[in-house]
């Protein structure tokens, strides 16, 4: 297994599309390195690899050098309207029973 190293704003998602071509090996990410899908990332992080899945996919970005990296940064979310028919929050705008 190898290893690969987060880079300023990589989400899991990044990661996975990156190193293993698509997007479904984020949920194999996450169990290899005991993380959740949804944790936040920090620049410098060491992760295991898990299998290439798309071949293709891992040799373009690695040819083209492209790192991808869609996390928001904090200021970003806080620059975010909260509130609106685009946000919604569980126990704040309804409750789910």
């Amino acid at each position: 297994m190898m290893e690969v190293t987060v880079k300023d704003r990589q989400s899991l998602l990044d990661m996975a599309v990156e190193t293993s071509g698509s997007m479904e090996a984020a949920f194999r990410l996450s169990e290899a390195n005991g993380i959740s899908l949804t944790d936040t990332l920090q620049d410098g992080q060491v992760l295991d690899t898990v299998a290439v899945e798309n071949a293709d996919t891992v040799r373009r970005y690695s040819v083209q050098n492209l790192q991808p990296a869609t996390a928001l940064s904090a200021d970003e979310m806080a620059a975010l309207a909260q509130e609106g028919i685009n946000f919604m929050g569980i126990e704040i705008d309804f409750i789910v029973s």
